[in-house]
């Protein structure tokens, strides 16, 4: 005859009334120093982490503007270098 297995019996006012399992008694922890992280820097303030992205921004923006005289400097050919118009090559 093959096994079913039976239902769990429904919880009871009973159950959820009975007193909790003892807790295992206290250990001692070793007392040990602090953990110091981050190599003892210290931190920018806001102000100062600001003016920092506004300054590589701002810079970022100037070499971005300045990039579009670039391309007209390096269309001349340096002196005794033949120009790349002129053909000839292969």
């Amino acid at each position: 005859m093959p096994r079913t297995p039976s239902a769990p019996s429904p919880l009871t006012d009973s159950d959820l009334l009975s007193p909790p399992l003892p807790a295992p008694p206290p250990c001692e922890v070793p007392h040990f120093p602090p953990v110091r992280a981050g190599g003892g820097r210290p931190r920018l303030g806001r102000t100062t982490r600001r003016r920092l992205l506004a300054a590589g921004l701002a810079t970022a923006a100037a070499v971005l503007a300045g990039g579009g005289s670039y391309g007209a400097v390096r269309a001349a050919p340096a002196t005794g270098c033949p120009s790349p118009a002129a053909g000839g090559g292969r």
